[in-house]
């Protein structure tokens, strides 16, 4: 049983990400290339659309610790979100985009959180690393991501006497990204009806506490909780908020092909593979708040980087740092939630990181928007420059990592 669950994770994982990452990585450049949409036409549509995510997901996390259908809620989301996905390939006006954006997120809201607890909470309880099930993540988002893009533009090798090998794209950038998006959200769909029951891994002698009103309240004050939402805002949101802004930048604004954003992802994600699988033993060796300062300096290295150089071959070298900010979630953030609040409240607890997530990311993702139509890529990265840095500001003032001991990851 063990071994089936595990490998339904893994693919989960493969599955999910790699339709995620596709997204991410493509939308923004598929509604300015191919749909006309200005920056901050771009960024209103992030910003209403996960806007309303911040209300529905506490709720939705609510209702799956209430009733602990979270199984049941999370096959309701991957489908309705393939149906959204479907309808937003066809959208083709900003109004419309607008509407089918916001069905889109809202249909995919609880996907994120409840994925993360049915898997920490099976690999906690079967005394499995969860980075060994968290790198097939990347492994989907590489392989997808890479995919799309060769599919999109082609691939030219350099080859002898100076010919080159390969092929040239043969699908337009509508049809591989939402095509792509579709068929990996659909058999997440199919994969669900095989993930274990809570029931499955049920620790012997283990009895569920009973959620009441007043874990909520715990919850929203406890300090520790608090700090690491901060934390993730000034590092993780700030960070990809900008980053959904590459592709245009390479493409659009040094005038790269589109299999660039396919050779950036395979230099973004190919360390994880070997970091993630060691990722909590990499932060018990540091210690937590060691390991923090660490991962915040190379962010901020990074997105200076971006910031400045006109080099695509430094902007795409330095993004091979990436892989320490991705530990830091998986193995440290996720972690550092499931050990600082109840067990009875992780649905919600995660459910409220993604809304917290989701507001912020709105907020960022239109001030990015409006800054690249009034300017360029490269004020985007600024700007976030700043807020990097106030990141890594608070990580040196804050207690609460020093609070954890190595021991407990």
């Amino acid at each position: 049983m063990k071994r089936h669950s595990l490998l339904v994770l893994q693919l989960l994982s493969f599955t999910l990400m790699g339709g995620v990452g596709t997204f991410v990585n493509y939308i923004n450049l598929y509604l300015e290339q191919e749909l006309g949409l200005t920056g901050s036409e771009i960024g209103l549509v992030t910003m209403i659309s996960m806007g309303l995510v911040i209300f529905i997901n506490p709720i939705l996390g609510y209702i799956g610790d209430r009733t602990g259908k979270h199984i049941l809620m999370l096959k309701c989301a991957f489908f309705l979100s393939t149906l959204f996905v479907f309808l937003y390939s066809q959208a083709s006006t900003f109004l419309v985009v607008l509407v089918v954006a916001i069905l889109f997120e809202i249909s995919r809201a609880c996907i994120g959180p409840f994925f993360d607890l049915i898997t920490t909470d099976y690999c906690a309880k079967t005394n499995y690393e969860f980075g060994k099930v968290r790198v097939f993540a990347s492994i989907g988002f590489m392989f997808t991501v890479m995919s799309v893009g060769f599919l999109i533009a082609g691939v030219n090798l350099p080859w002898f006497n100076g010919t080159t090998i390969g092929f040239e794209g043969f699908l337009d950038l509508r049809t591989a990204v939402f095509g792509a998006i579709m068929v990996l959200l659909g058999l997440s769909f199919i994969l669900m009806f095989f993930v274990p029951r809570p029931e499955v891994v049920k620790v012997k002698g283990e009895e569920k506490e009973k959620f009441n009103r007043a874990d909520i309240m715990d919850l929203l004050t406890n300090k520790r909780y608090q700090f690491i939402l901060v934390f993730i805002v000034l590092s993780l949101v700030a960070f990809e908020s900008a980053k959904a802004f590459v592709g245009n930048h390479l493409v659009v604004g040094l005038g790269s092909a589109e299999s660039i954003v396919s050779v950036l992802t395979f230099v973004m994600v190919f360390p994880e593979f070997i970091l993630l699988p060691l990722g909590a033993r990499i932060i018990r060796k540091f210690g937590f708040k060691k390991w923090y300062i660490f991962t915040m300096i190379t962010l901020l290295v990074r997105i200076i980087t971006y910031a400045f150089t006109t080099n695509v071959i430094i902007f795409i070298m330095i993004s091979a740092v990436h892989g320490f900010g991705v530990v830091t979630h998986v193995a440290g953030n996720i972690t550092f939630i499931r050990k600082v609040v109840k067990p009875k409240v992780l649905g919600l607890s995660f459910s409220i990181m993604v809304s917290i997530l989701a507001f912020s990311r709105a907020i960022m993702s239109f001030v990015y928007g409006f800054l690249y139509e009034r300017y360029d890529g490269f004020i985007v990265f600024r700007v976030a420059t700043v807020v990097i840095f106030l990141g890594l500001l608070w990580v040196l003032k804050s207690k609460s990592l020093s609070e954890i001991e190595r021991s407990d990851i």
